[in-house]
């Protein structure tokens, strides 16, 4: 049996958006504790397309994997926006010290302790902390680009494996119906070869053929099987479980669907891809990057103080005392006046420089690529298209054939032969028009998403 073939330039490109408040989107607003918990959703009875994007975004291990990256880069962020704050900490020294020798009056050891509050705050450091902090923004941005990402590849994936069922649902009914006929055929010529109009050998010959249809029927059984099991894969059900789709017909109007401009597609492509988004953020990563490693050339201003005081057991007053004249407050600022590091930023100015000449190269390569999978959607589809409306016109021929074979060979004018090849041409004829069909339509809804930003089927 023919399974529908994939059309492997449908992912050769991963796909993102900021999608509108009607479609699927990447989750937001969550904490750790959801990442981790099982979804609520109820399981639908019958699963319509919708249903599986909205599970599979719900319960997807790669979704909660990104979702975590978003929660990391947030981290990140926070971290950038403490360096602001000011250091406060507290020391405290405790010594014992022994005198072997000592003079006259004097101990043998002595007992010292200090207690210190010290703070500190950087004043200006070549403005690093602000570059830092909207360089990790970005990257925030990114991770949620790369979540969209993955959402749009699980939309595209079920797609295909929505309309793999559908399709191997059809074959099955072809083969069911291709499996009556020969059945019936064998019936009717049993009883030709007992009435002695044919012989044991034509009889045989539509056994065989019998059987083949009877093979036939489990072998799309089994591909209808294994189309279910791949998309209860993206969905992460369980094994046992009873998947159900929505039955969906497909109308010629659907299949003969006019296209957008090629010009079209690509320019609103451009317009949503994340590689393109993502890009034009790393031009902006580059510039802070390059001005974070520069911000070493400059100067760094601090502000330091303290509170502190101590204790020596060999002093003229006791501990309170001690303590409490030994009291003190300090402030300062400090200057430190970078001279030679080894070239250490001069090495990182030019690595990010070398880093900032990537955007260019980058969007060139990706407007390549671009250009070349709308290209190839395009033919595809019209292949497409073109096989289904002959293929129209083929099931007809051989149809006709079909019946006008059949009745031949009851009345004795043809052999077993032609009416096995005028069966099986039409077995071959329903199955490869099945199969143009859902190749039409996949192009169609995969050609209509770059163009649109959204799937629907019907």
């Amino acid at each position: 049996m023919k399974r529908l073939i994939p059309l492997s330039a449908f992912f050769l490109i991963s796909i993102s958006s900021y999608l509108k408040a009607e479609e699927f989107y990447f989750p937001t607003g969550y904490g750790m504790e959801e990442i981790t918990e099982q979804s609520t959703i109820a399981l639908p009875e019958i699963w319509s397309y919708d249903d599986c994007v909205r599970w599979a975004i719900s319960n997807n291990i790669d979704v909660r994997q990104t979702m975590l990256s978003v929660l990391q880069a947030d981290q990140n962020i926070g971290m950038a926006k403490d360096a602001y704050l000011p250091y406060v900490g507290f020391s405290t020294n405790q010594s014992f010290t022994n005198f072997p020798t000592v003079e006259e009056g004097q101990k043998h050891n002595s007992y010292n302790s200090s207690y210190n509050i010290n703070a500190s705050w950087t004043i200006w450091e070549g403005n690093a902390r602000k570059y830092r902090l909207e360089s990790n923004k970005l990257l925030k941005q990114q991770q949620q680009l790369y979540g969209d990402d993955v959402v749009k590849n699980l939309q595209l994936g079920i797609l295909q494996a929505y309309l793999n069922i559908l399709y191997a649902a059809e074959a099955v009914d072809i083969a069911q119906k291709s499996l009556e006929v020969s059945s019936a055929q064998a019936t009717r010529t049993k009883r030709l070869m007992e009435m002695g109009r044919t012989s044991k050998v034509d009889y045989a010959q539509i056994e065989s053929q019998k059987a083949q249809d009877e093979y036939n029927l489990v072998q799309a059984r089994s591909s209808y099987a294994t189309a279910k099991a791949t998309l209860k894969n993206f969905l992460n059900l369980d094994l046992d479980y009873n998947l159900q789709i929505e039955e969906v017909n497909f109308s010629d109007s659907l299949v003969n669907k006019p296209l957008p401009s090629k010009t079209q597609v690509f320019e609103t492509a451009m317009e949503w891809l994340p590689q393109f988004k993502s890009n034009e953020l790393n031009k902006n990563i580059y510039e802070y990057n390059l001005k974070l490693a520069k911000s070493t050339y400059y100067p760094s201003i601090s502000l330091n103080g303290g509170l502190g005081t101590g204790y020596n057991s060999g002093g003229f007053f006791n501990w309170s005392n001690q303590m409490k004249y030994g009291f003190n407050e300090n402030i300062g600022l400090s200057l430190s006046v970078p001279i030679y590091d080894g070239n250490a930023t001069r090495r990182a100015v030019n690595i990010a420089k070398l880093q900032a000449l990537e955007y260019d190269l980058n969007k060139t390569q990706l407007k390549n690529e671009l250009s070349q999978t709308i290209e190839t959607l395009f033919i595809e589809s019209d292949n497409a298209r073109a096989k289904y409306i002959s293929g129209l016109t083929q099931l007809e021929a051989t149809t006709l054939s079909a019946e006008l074979v059949d009745r031949q060979f009851e009345l004795g004018l043809v052999n077993p032969l032609e009416l096995l090849t005028a069966h099986n041409n039409l077995l071959n004829a329903r199955l490869e028009l099945l199969q143009s069909k859902y190749m039409a339509i996949l192009s169609s809804k995969t050609i209509d998403y770059y163009a649109t930003m959204r799937i629907s089927i019907p």
